[in-house]
């Protein structure tokens, strides 16, 4: 399927998270609300956002799923179904139970950096991302700073 024909098929996201690096504290909640809430453990490496903080330049950056327009993530699964759009939030979805693991969403996301975006989940054996946790991001909940935020985008 072509990237165009993937665009006019895939219905737009409704949320996208945001992030203002110059209030954020650099706490980490928002990994340890992101991994305890997914996979029942406070574990950074497991959450399906990643923030990176540079000490030496005092700043932060945050690896957010954009949930594309056209997402190139869905357009090279090779298994129907496994990936989905939400209909509450128009995420962007991997299907736990139909993944097979290939890792082609990670290797064509083009904000996949370092696979922070989309990774492999090796206690699961599938690849995971961000689904917005169905319209209540616990990253965004449990930002002290509110540097995170679930931006409407309708």
């Amino acid at each position: 399927m072509t990237q165009s024909a993937i665009s006019k098929k895939t219905p737009p996201a409704k949320y996208v998270l945001s992030f203002d690096p110059s209030i954020c504290r650099w706490c980490r909640c928002c990994e340890l609300a992101c991994s305890l809430y997914h996979d029942g453990t406070c574990s950074p490496t497991r959450s399906r956002m990643r923030l990176w903080v540079n000490t030496l330049e005092l700043e932060a950056k945050a690896d957010l799923c954009m949930q594309c327009a056209a997402p190139r993530c869905m357009e090279v699964c090779p298994v129907e179904g496994a990936m989905i759009v939400d209909p509450k939030t128009g995420a962007r979805l991997i299907v736990e139970s139909k993944c097979v693991a290939c890792g082609e969403c990670a290797r064509k996301c083009p904000f996949n950096t370092g696979g922070a975006v989309v990774f492999l989940n090796a206690e699961k054996g599938i690849y995971v991302k961000c689904d917005l946790c169905g319209g209540e991001p616990k990253c965004v909940e449990f930002c002290a700073t509110g540097a995170l935020e679930l931006q409407n985008l309708g």
